[in-house]
């Protein structure tokens, strides 16, 4: 087994610098929208988006930044709000599936499959994988599903004096939210730079190109993944192809993914089960489509 320290560290000091500049803005909006009371008239608009989901209106933002922008961005806005355990699963489950949607729409167009197929599959599927949530009584899926939970980090409760001492005590706080969040990635990232190591997927053939795309997409996601991603793929079969990006749009980087999530509290066996189960499903069912369609 060989550690990459050089590629360890690049891949660290790049994740924290978009945690920086993503984590603290946005933190500081949605602490901002708060004290000015503006979260509520903002929530209003996007109501019935977040009734669907069974989230409180004011996770709006963090959905809307999850979607468009990334998961870093989405915990910027929800930390300070005081989800439960069932809200940031349901937001795990449902931004595990619908994130990024720009940047990772354009690398699944570079493996041939175009916007509209993609996003609108993902936008299908962040909600389907959010049904055992939706339909099982929550008492039987969690011990505490309304018990609210923060980061390491403690929101203070304090009456501030001026908007000055208000702005410093949450800028401190976003820092302090950021270095957690770095910490939690960069061992991650400590982990996956292991694994690339090993000697045996580095003896990978082309024959097992779609293995390595599905392996490097499940643990590294796909933005980070699609440099080997678009590498295998040029000696991967359409219908390799199709499986392995359809079962990655589903479930992909499960691991960071699923620790920023709960790292506030969700809970880590649904978030990796549901997606994992449904990954899988859609997999078989393509496998059976493409059986049935050579007949």
């Amino acid at each position: 087994m060989t550690f990459n320290t050089k590629a360890f560290l690049n891949s660290s000091f790049s994740t924290a610098k978009i945690i920086l500049i993503t984590v603290i803005p946005y933190f500081l909006l949605a602490e901002l929208l708060l004290y000015f009371e503006l979260m509520p008239m903002i929530s209003q608009v996007f109501e019935p988006f977040t009734t669907l989901l069974n989230l409180p209106p004011e996770a709006a933002l963090a959905l809307a930044s999850g979607v468009f922008l990334n998961l870093y961005a989405a915990i910027a806005f929800a930390a300070p709000l005081g989800l439960s355990v069932y809200d940031w699963t349901v937001l795990g489950l449902f931004l595990g599936v619908l994130h990024s949607i720009p940047v990772e729409s354009a690398i699944m167009k570079k493996l041939g499959i175009d916007w509209i197929k993609s996003i609108s599959f993902r936008l299908v599927m962040a909600f389907v994988v959010l049904t055992p949530l939706l339909i099982i009584p929550t008492e039987l899926l969690f011990d505490n599903p309304n018990t609210v939970t923060t980061a390491l980090y403690q929101t203070s409760s304090v009456v501030y004096e001026n908007f000055i001492d208000f702005i410093l005590q949450k800028f401190y706080e976003s820092v302090l939210l950021s270095i957690e969040i770095i910490i939690l990635v960069s061992l991650v990232i400590f982990v996956v730079t292991i694994i690339k190591g090993f000697e045996f997927l580095q003896k990978f053939d082309h024959h097992l190109s779609a293995v390595m795309a599905l392996i490097t997409g499940v643990l590294i996601g796909i933005t980070y993944g699609a440099g080997v991603l678009l590498k295998e793929a040029q000696y991967m079969s359409k219908k390799q192809i199709i499986s392995v990006c359809y079962f990655l749009m589903v479930a992909h980087a499960i691991i960071e993914d699923t620790l920023l999530f709960v790292f506030f509290g969700a809970d880590i066996f649904l978030l990796i089960g549901i997606r994992l189960f449904f990954a899988t499903l859609v997999f078989f069912l393509i496998s059976v489509y493409y059986k049935i369609d050579q007949l």
